[in-house]
């Protein structure tokens, strides 16, 4: 791809206009090479700088207002100017060290919040196991379940906030309104914060974790228990094991692994055989038997979007030595 080419959907995607798919390919182009990173971080400046807010002034009143203003008030404004040209190559500075060094520890930004209690009567949205399902919110934002999930949802918000409960998975597209904050609430003790938003939760009560996606907007996570307000960056996830008091593992979004599910990709990444084991049952509507332990030692790497169980355990039985068998709903994995 040609350097204007690059330019175009960097540019695209600095003003707010790329897509999700876009956003995501971008982001892995930048991560394969310094270059891409010096290249896409100087457009970014450039524009920035490029759309600072100025007012032009005429020479002449400029020269009359300027003789009056005392000199160390000009130093002053000298200095302030300069600090904020100076913070601007930090910031991108900081970003850089997100993408490319892997000892890079992200800040949290913690604060005290309250949550709300939800006053409407609910209704209960299931997802089956082997089904996915999408809920149209009654602000007009969407929700889509992945297998064996619950939302529960009033058929009006309140006028103070917008309150709803998942139990599992789903992808949420958020309408904005900055005075009109919604309220994600799990059976983990952590409730998710947005004005106007793009993420994916996933929270499910037989998982060990609770781990948050953003891909657009601002959200925030509040332990419930301290109501402390843990900021979420773009692009940034964030995992927080089960019953922690810890703000959670932070680092770059793995946006296929973690919102392929959308889009009927089913994703694995060198993922443990536990995690695989799960998502297959939720993804097919099966159950699995394990006949001999050691093989919760193995990863798997692999997607499929619309192969069958057995075409998916074929590749399994490749990969590793890893044998199966399948009864009614029920697959035995052993070893060969």
């Amino acid at each position: 791809m040609s350097r204007e080419m690059d330019k175009e959907r960097i540019l695209k995607n600095i003003k707010g206009w790329s897509t999700c798919k876009e956003k995501e390919d971008l982001f892995e182009w930048v991560k394969s090479s310094r270059e891409n990173a010096d290249f896409y971080y100087s457009l970014e400046a450039d524009h920035l700088f490029d759309n600072l807010p100025y007012t032009v002034m005429e020479s002449g009143k400029h020269s009359r207002v300027m003789n009056r203003i005392d000199g160390r008030v000009r130093l002053r404004s000298y200095l302030i100017r300069a600090a904020a040209v100076l913070f601007i190559p930090l910031a991108f500075f900081a970003v850089y060290k997100l993408c490319f060094d892997t000892n890079t520890h992200i800040t949290d930004n913690i604060a005290a919040a309250s949550i709300p209690q939800q006053s409407q009567i609910t209704t209960l949205y299931k997802v089956n196991a082997g089904v996915k399902g999408l809920v149209n919110l009654p602000d007009g934002s969407r929700v889509w379940l992945n297998s064996n999930s619950t939302l529960e949802c009033p058929d009006k918000f309140d006028s103070v906030a917008r309150i709803i409960e998942l139990n599992g998975e789903g992808y949420f597209y958020i309408e904005s309104n900055r005075e009109w904050p919604m309220y994600v609430k799990t059976k983990k003790g952590i409730t998710v914060k947005v004005t106007g938003t793009e993420f994916n939760l996933s929270s499910y009560e037989n998982d060990k974790e609770l781990k948050f996606t953003l891909l657009s907007g601002q959200a925030s996570l509040i332990r419930e228990s301290t109501n402390q307000e843990i900021s979420v960056n773009i692009m940034e996830e964030v995992v927080i094991p089960e019953y922690s008091k810890a703000a959670g593992k932070r680092g770059v979004a793995r946006i296929k692994l973690n919102t392929g599910w959308k889009d009927g990709l089913l994703v694995f990444e060198d993922t443990p055989m536990t995690e695989v084991i799960k998502k297959m049952e939720r993804w097919y509507g099966i159950s699995f038997t394990v006949r001999d332990m050691d093989i919760y030692s193995y990863c798997f790497t692999a997607t499929f979007s619309s192969e069958s169980i057995t075409q998916v355990l074929e590749l399994l039985k490749i990969t590793s030595n890893i044998g199966y068998s399948i009864k009614n709903k029920n697959v035995t994995l052993y070893f060969k």
